[in-house]
């Protein structure tokens, strides 16, 4: 059983380097060249049949959109799969937080498990929120033994807690791990035990 991990392409808050959470914006010039070039990478036999889920958020849903048009699948929209919340912090850039709330921007950043954004999500509460329907779909498949590869479009931050609570197995690293780049795709597969990073044909380096 294969998972591939695609993240969302670029938006213009990304670009800008803003908190961007459960904000519904759009993917940008940039972003919807990235997802065409994604959907022309994933477009091999390599993968087999693939099942395609998307966080509801537009700039997911037209991420997956040339994939699914390519696979002639369906898009499976999944609430779950969304990015932490930043609450009242949504679409601050670093330095804009730190002038308007710095005290509770620091106690965050110290321990983002105890403490959220306010009217947001703390990363246990993200965590809590992905790992519930991630366990549903892996008992599914394995109950199914089920072959095709799930193809995962969703957001950085949801993304690099899968990286620290399942394939480290240590949330607390979630800050070390290095995440995926918009528009990037990391390939992991069950090995009976637990997931496994694999290599992926025509990844897309470093930009």
């Amino acid at each position: 059983m294969k998972w591939l991990w695609i993240r969302h392409a670029e938006t213009e808050m990304n670009r800008q380097k803003r908190y961007l959470g459960h904000s519904d914006v759009s993917l940008n010039e940039q972003g919807l060249h990235e997802a065409e070039e994604l959907a022309q990478r994933l477009a091999g036999d390599e993968y087999g049949s693939v099942q395609l889920y998307s966080s509801d958020l537009q700039r997911c849903l037209q991420t997956a959109k040339p994939l699914a048009s390519r696979r002639g699948v369906p898009i499976v929209t999944v609430p779950a799969l969304r990015e932490l919340s930043f609450g009242q912090w949504e679409l601050l850039t670093y330095d804009e937080l730190m002038q308007k709330d710095k005290e509770r921007a620091t106690q965050w950043y110290d321990d983002p498990f105890a403490y959220r954004p306010p009217d947001g999500e703390s990363l246990l509460q993200l965590g809590e929120r992905v790992d519930g329907w991630l366990r549903g779909m892996l008992r599914e498949a394995l109950a199914q033994k089920q072959g095709a590869t799930k193809v995962l479009v969703t957001h950085g931050g949801v993304i690099r807690w899968f990286q620290s609570a399942w394939l480290l197995q240590d949330p607390s690293r979630y800050w070390q791990t290095e995440g995926l780049k918009n528009g990037e795709a990391m390939l992991v597969e069950w090995n009976g035990q637990c997931f496994v990073k694999q290599s992926l044909r025509n990844e897309r380096g470093s930009r």
